[in-house]
């Protein structure tokens, strides 16, 4: 599937399938606790699921590698998010209605170190048919839209956006949720150097000398010496 550059990116296994065997077997091991001990100000009113325990925990620590590493190596977020810094992801379940109403995640977080966050992801860890509601809704120019991705699927979205999940009726939606820095701060610019980039290789794998490959090469390298944030 051809990734269309835009500020929302969807992507589709991101979790190989022995990550995802290997996180079920981890998951059992994994002691859950109310998700509000993890929320501040309004959003303690707003938030209703559970997470994983902040216990140390070595199962816990595997899984959130294993998410982290697959996040931080994809060429997709290479290219559209520019990552600078990454958290460890954090564990959520959601039944029995369980939801999180509409709000905007803090602009600063500390999970063993503090970023600034640009963009929030989150990686759906149950099969969507073994569980009711439960979709990721965002606010956007164009309305709202609904997401409920296969096991493995991930969905990336910059964090100024309004969310919400709604609530999970039937069954049990388990996910990994976590939040980036990126190296370009402002959106519309990491959309148009996603857009560049994207351009810029698609001509390179039919041509990689030719003069329109290294003029946009040479664009998308200096708009990023231009807006990178070190």
């Amino acid at each position: 599937m051809i990734q269309i550059p835009s500020s929302i990116i969807q992507i589709s296994q991101l979790l190989k399938q022995e990550e995802l065997l290997n996180i079920e077997q981890l998951l059992q091991h994994i002691a859950f606790e109310d998700g509000k001990k993890t929320a501040t100000g309004a959003a303690k009113e707003l938030k209703n699921n559970l997470q994983a325990s902040r216990d140390e925990n070595p199962y816990r620590r595997q899984l959130q590698q294993i998410v982290f590493t697959a996040i931080a190596s994809h060429p997709i977020i290479q290219s559209g998010v520019m990552p600078k810094n990454i958290l460890p992801p954090i564990i959520s379940k959601y039944s029995n209605g369980m939801e999180y109403g509409w709000h905007t995640d803090s602009p600063v977080m500390t999970i063993d170190y503090t970023i600034r966050v640009d963009l929030s992801i989150t990686v759906f860890l149950s099969d969507p048919a073994t569980y009711a509601g439960g979709e990721l809704v965002v606010h956007t120019p164009s309305g709202f839209v609904d997401y409920k991705l296969n096991k493995g699927d991930a969905v990336i979205y910059p964090t100024t956006k309004l969310h919400r999940v709604n609530p999970v009726t039937e069954g049990e939606r388990i996910a990994c949720v976590t939040w980036m820095q990126s190296l370009v701060k402002e959106t519309e610019r990491r959309e148009l150097l996603f857009q560049l980039k994207t351009i810029q290789e698609a001509i390179a794998a039919k041509d990689l000398t030719s003069t329109e490959n290294l003029m946009l090469l040479q664009v998308y390298s200096n708009l990023m010496r231009m807006w990178t944030d070190l």
